[in-house]
């Protein structure tokens, strides 16, 4: 190793060291300078300053998860194929890859369709 690149090299292992030993140092001063008296009210889940309103875990619709999920998909999707769509003009490769990913979206959403995804049931 050169002269100039075992300088760069100590360098940057310095800057890392002196990068951990920061955060040590202030997360051991946070350890020993801050208050620890936990209580009951403390150690609840915060609400707005409410008591808290039955179960913090409660399971959550998978249905919702997975409209939302399809939403997303197809919303980013659709931006796309404008963005894609504008730019083709006429170019004969573009216009057929742009339709492809239309279909491909097609098939995806009348599976989504069949298999009832898109359906919400109370």
């Amino acid at each position: 190793m050169s002269g100039a690149s075992s300088q760069t090299v100590l360098f940057i292992f310095g800057a890392v060291l002196a990068a951990a030993s920061f955060v040590g140092l202030v997360f051991g001063a946070n350890k020993l300078l801050a208050p620890h008296n936990p209580t009951t009210e403390k150690l609840e889940p915060y609400e707005c300053g409410m008591p808290p309103a039955g179960d913090p875990h409660v399971r959550f619709p998978m249905r919702y998860a997975a409209f939302a999920v399809l939403f997303v998909i197809f919303d980013v999707e659709s931006v796309l194929l404008f963005a894609v769509a504008s730019r083709v003009r006429g170019d004969l490769g573009g216009a057929v890859a742009v339709l492809a990913f239309a279909a491909f979206l097609a098939v995806g959403l009348v599976y989504a369709w069949k298999t009832g995804a898109l359906e919400w049931r109370s």
